[in-house]
């Protein structure tokens, strides 16, 4: 069976929660005697085709020509947008509008199967495609929550949704109410994203020489729907006792869009004086395997959230997670098993469980049971529920 995801890469060379996802599914498509191909694109100012294997998968990138029009109307949103989301959504419209190269490769490939990891830049293309092929849908974004919020977005989004054969989704939030849906979880690389001795977090601790502080990791791109802003604003409540025992550590903060958002959050965390926080960027991810083990919290402030795929690697790690009661975070993360809940866009509440934590560390942590858990979100068996999807839709 010859299976091609397609997905709109956000920016070139870009790897976030849905590339890892497409990566590690089609890695276990090809063990199980598929094969997978791999087909992303983004606006470029010329257009172009780059094609090299990974791992034995074919890898393709399409850059698209942006026409004069779309430089023109991107170049004003990114005047007129607060935070650059108005920019991000328009450049999914124009994705609608070049779709003659992608047709063209998709059809030189002529997959038995096309599995679209990207929702609103792809609809005009996956409506076409599904005229002459099966194509399964896998909703990862929270596009699908926005349109999901009145009547009339709702309506035309069921539109957006009837051709699919098959959605797939990882959290209840983002499975429409139709036939032929299914959750499927996100999953972990359990080989990578494993629970370490205590001698060996020493150890990488050091490195940091962070030994005797409390280590918070925020591994998340700097985006609105992200909360940055929120643990950003959290940190400045914070007590001045509480900041001296603590170290803040993100990563995931180098991405370029949204560069207005970044400058906000940017701004709120250069106010905060007595707290050691360091940037690591983006990061590889056997990197942030590693940044993760160092680590004694993770903290997710999400405004919009599916399932996060770090909330699963943290967890996997045995480290537990504050996380906002929103979206999918609930399915994964549960109050003082694995993590803490706290209300979206409240800065006080993230500063009152940073606080609490601290204050009482190391007794307020938490002491995980990753085998089950590890079990659950393996990447093997998430890719056989999915391989089934295929067949039987």
């Amino acid at each position: 069976m010859k299976i091609l995801h397609i997905y709109r890469e956000k920016n070139k060379g870009d790897v976030g929660g849905v590339e890892y996802h497409i990566q590690y599914v089609a890695a276990e498509q090809l063990k199980l005697g598929l094969s997978p191909s791999i087909l992303s694109f983004s606006l470029d100012t010329v257009d172009g085709v780059t094609e090299e294997t990974r791992t034995n998968i074919n890898w393709i990138h399409l850059t698209l020509k942006q026409g004069r029009v779309a430089k023109f109307i991107l170049r004003s949103s990114k005047l007129i947008s607060r935070t650059g989301f108005l920019t991000a959504v328009l450049e999914r419209i124009i994705q609608n509008f070049i779709i003659k190269q992608k047709l063209k490769t998709i059809s030189e490939i002529n997959p038995d199967i096309i599995h679209q990891h990207d929702y609103l830049s792809s609809i005009r293309l996956s409506k076409k495609l599904s005229e002459k092929h099966r194509v399964i849908f896998t909703n990862h974004y929270g596009e699908y929550l926005y349109l999901k919020k009145t009547k009339l977005t709702n309506f035309i989004q069921r539109y957006f949704l009837n051709h699919f054969d098959a959605i797939i989704a990882s959290s209840k939030e983002l499975l429409p109410e139709m036939k032929n849906c299914h959750q499927v979880f996100n999953g972990v690389d359990t080989s990578i994203f494993r629970e370490i001795s205590n001698e060996e977090k020493i150890k990488l601790k050091s490195k940091l020489k962070v030994e005797d502080k409390i280590l918070f990791l925020c591994a998340r791109r700097w985006a609105p729907t992200k909360g940055i802003i929120h643990l950003a604003t959290a940190l400045n409540l914070l007590d001045i006792n509480v900041r001296k025992k603590i170290v803040l550590l993100f990563a995931g903060n180098e991405s370029d869009d949204f560069q207005k958002y970044k400058l906000q959050v940017q701004s709120e965390l250069d106010k905060c004086s007595n707290i050691d926080i360091r940037y690591f960027g983006n990061i590889p991810h056997d990197k942030l395997s590693e940044l993760i083990n160092t680590s004694d919290v993770g903290i997710i402030p999400s405004l919009m959230e599916g399932i996060s795929l770090f909330s699963i690697e943290l967890i996997s790690c045995g480290i537990p997670v504050i996380a906002t009661n929103i979206g999918g975070n609930p399915e994964i993360v549960k109050d003082n098993i694995n993590g803490w809940l706290v209300p979206p866009g409240n800065p006080s509440k993230i500063a009152e469980e940073i606080t609490r934590l601290v204050l009482k560390w190391p007794d307020s942590n938490l002491k995980i049971d990753t085998n089950e858990f590890r079990k659950l979100y393996s990447w093997n068996g998430i890719t056989q529920q999915i391989v089934h999807i295929y067949n039987n839709n």
